[in-house]
């Protein structure tokens, strides 16, 4: 397998190179956001792009433009709504008819989500031969801190927001979605502390559940609704049990209430970015990183709370730096050399559906921990 590393300047990746001490095969490629020629130039000499770029609804669009034309399949760690609803309108069709992948959110945000769900419902079916309808994600421990470009995208979609067509597709569970029939259920959204009788404990809203649900409601599409047409599903922080739990969750949705607030406002948002975020670019030291984790449990049943099916997924690294940066690695290795074991689904598609659970082998291979249990 040969890989090069691409960005706008040669200085700054030699730099990274020598840093990072990599062999001299190792190319440096030089190519521009947008630039459709410098792209091209890179897409045409390999079969698999990683893009680290965003926030993506800024500098992504032309490298998937790019990727389709040469066919060349893509994966990114993007979890922004609207990028990928454009993503999925302008290129899904031409990249199933070029038979390329293009595969987004493909680090914390969403493949736990995402291979769980299928991990879930493929163990429901084997044993009792239907799926689940009523499937709930529950984060059982969390340690890990935004990066600089994080916090920009999250900043960018805030921004967005104020526009009310660019609102909608960020509110909607099923705008990733085409085939939408009245008969689909109203997708519930967490917004506040609950006791949540799937776990027996207080929960809190997931700032996350609102992208990852999207991307599984579009593999549920994707796959035929493999998971049924009245699938629901969602996901939550779990703060604990007792009048603890209840405080501790009504602190937190208090918390969260307050930044989206203080953030959406440019005054304060432009105090926060000069004051306290992270600078693009910066993050967690490797310590911090190694410091990291986290833990979830997938539970799924039927309305009557029968055949519950569970899967959990741990990983001992920050979630947004060092358990991402694994699962989009062990992605794109997927795509360029376990293609002749990959479901033959191309298009603007989810990790579930480009790679099935040949992308499970290859995270408990690099240390994450998959088990599901019924």
């Amino acid at each position: 397998m040969r890989w090069a590393i691409a960005g706008r300047s040669l200085t700054k990746l030699q730099s990274v190179k020598n840093r990072l001490q990599l062999n001299d095969s190792v190319e440096c490629l030089v190519g521009d956001s947008f630039d459709e020629e410098s792209l091209k130039a890179i897409t045409s000499r390999t079969d698999v792009i990683i893009s680290t770029v965003g926030p993506y609804a800024l500098y992504g669009k032309e490298l998937v433009n790019v990727c389709v034309q040469t066919k060349t399949d893509y994966c990114d760690l993007t979890g922004e709504i609207p990028f990928v609803k454009d993503s999925v309108d302008s290129f899904h069709e031409r990249a199933k008819t070029n038979e390329v992948k293009i595969v987004h959110s493909c680090g914390y945000d969403s493949i736990p989500s995402d291979i769980g769900c299928l991990l879930l419902q493929e163990k429901a079916i084997e044993k009792h031969g239907k799926p689940l309808s009523n499937v709930k994600l529950f984060i059982l421990g969390l340690k890990g801190k935004f990066s600089g470009g994080t916090l920009v995208s999250m900043i960018n979609l805030m921004k967005e927001a104020k526009n009310p067509e660019k609102r909608k597709i960020q509110t909607n569970p099923y705008i990733l979605c085409k085939d939408v029939i009245a008969e689909m259920p109203i997708q519930r959204i967490q917004s506040f502390a609950w006791y949540d009788p799937m776990i027996e404990k207080w929960t809190a809203p997931f700032i996350m559940a609102r992208f990852n649900t999207r991307i599984v409601f579009r593999s549920n599409e994707l796959m035929e609704y493999k998971y049924g047409r009245n699938f629901m599903y969602d996901e939550s922080l779990v703060v604990g049990r007792g009048i603890k739990g209840k405080l501790r969750g009504g602190i937190l949705t208090i918390g969260i209430g307050i930044m989206i607030i203080l953030m959406s406002i440019p005054i304060s948002r432009w105090i926060l970015v000069k004051t306290l975020f992270p600078k693009p670019g910066e993050g967690p030291s490797k310590a911090e990183r190694k410091s990291g984790y986290f833990k979830m449990v997938l539970v799924g049943g039927n309305e009557d709370g029968g055949n519950r099916t569970e899967v959990f997924i741990s990983d001992i690294n920050d979630p947004g730096y060092g358990s991402t940066s694994i699962m989009l690695a062990e992605s794109a290795l997927c795509l360029a050399l376990d293609s002749n074991h990959l479901p033959r689904q191309y298009g603007v598609i989810t990790p579930s559906v480009a790679m099935g659970t040949s992308i499970v082998d290859r995270l408990k291979k690099a240390g994450f921990d998959i088990s599901v249990s019924d």
